[in-house]
């Protein structure tokens, strides 16, 4: 089973970005698998007694760090990311959480593919969920402490996001969680999405084109499309671009960065909007049937609401954000 696994992107222009990680800090190959991973989940618990607020920080890259307790001790900070297929462990931080060893899966990520120890947590949990049996992968995230400037030790992905309903307003630093059998909207409308990946995918329009795209909270640019979608509708030719890279699990990879005149997505549209063109069809950004990623800088201008478990989301305006809808001014 490959699985898109801490799928989140750095996108560097290439005038400050940093050196690339050295063999030595990038997660490490191994041969390929032939088993099917076991991803299957135990049950969740909800405790109304807590409050559904995480505590959060948001680092300098926009990404948002959560604090999850797995079997019994803190475990350090983890990016809260809607592009990850799989809840991550970095592998330094292993050893004191007590995780039971089950076999190993591959791993797709922006710098490609890589073969990866499976563990399972007897317990996890943040805020008022408590999961049993829960899944995670294990890889070396130590390299991306130059970037984000804080010990990262792990992901929060797709295993937590598909047993709530989550309120997420990136701008805010906030993050929130529900039990989707209570849960009721306040604002904005449900949108279908496509959870084939074990990623959100939806329709999002752009300069007269329309496309499936992820959305992806790990990711720190606006827009970032497939190297397919760059080549099917030529969206270098004519457009003023700079030289960038895009970094993650399996390392780093070429691209371009320039803008484009609007993109809406859930009713709701965005002018001037920075985009990122890969140059290489690498990892995550090589396939066929997805289109691209929307991250938190086009995010960030919304609250997103998560629900998973119903294959849906919503979106609606924060104050003072300058969108529009597909009818005009907002």
């Amino acid at each position: 089973m490959m699985v898109r696994a801490a799928a989140f992107a750095l996108a560097l222009a290439s005038a400050c970005a940093q050196p690339s990680p050295s063999a030595d800090s990038r997660p490490a190959a191994a041969e390929p698998v032939s088993v099917e991973a076991d991803l299957s989940q135990g049950s969740v618990r909800f405790d109304r007694s807590l409050p559904t607020g995480l505590q959060v920080v948001r680092v300098k890259t926009g990404h948002l760090l959560v604090r999850p307790i797995v079997n019994g001790h803190e475990a350090g900070w983890f990016i809260f990311d809607t592009g990850a297929g799989i809840c991550v462990v970095s592998t330094p931080y292993l050893a004191p959480l007590g995780l039971t060893p089950a076999g190993d899966i591959e791993a797709l990520g922006i710098g490609g593919g890589e073969s990866a120890q499976l563990f399972r947590a007897e317990t996890l949990s943040l805020g008022p969920m408590t999961l049993r049996d829960h899944p995670l992968m294990s890889t070396d995230l130590s390299f991306l402490k130059q970037y984000l400037g804080e010990e990262i030790a792990g992901v929060i992905g797709y295993g937590v996001l598909s047993r709530c309903v989550a309120e997420i307003d990136l701008n805010a630093s906030t993050v929130a969680l529900h039990d989707p059998a209570t849960y009721q909207l306040a604002a904005g409308s449900w949108v279908p999405v496509d959870l084939a990946d074990r990623i959100p995918a939806l329709r999002g329009r752009f300069e007269s084109r329309e496309g499936l795209f992820h959305v992806d909270t790990g990711s720190n640019a606006a827009v970032t499309f497939s190297a397919n979608a760059v080549r099917k509708w030529q969206l270098l030719e004519g457009r003023e671009s700079a030289e960038a890279k895009l970094g993650g699990v399996g390392g780093f990879t070429t691209a371009r960065k320039g803008r484009l005149e609007w993109f809406e997505v859930g009713g709701l549209r965005q002018a001037n909007v920075e985009a990122t063109f890969p140059t290489e069809a690498k990892g995550t950004l090589a396939g066929e049937r997805i289109d691209g990623s929307l991250g938190a800088a086009l995010l960030k201008r919304y609250v997103v609401i998560t629900d998973y478990p119903q294959s849906r989301m919503a979106f609606h305006d924060r104050p003072g954000a300058a969108t529009t809808t597909a009818a005009g001014t907002r």
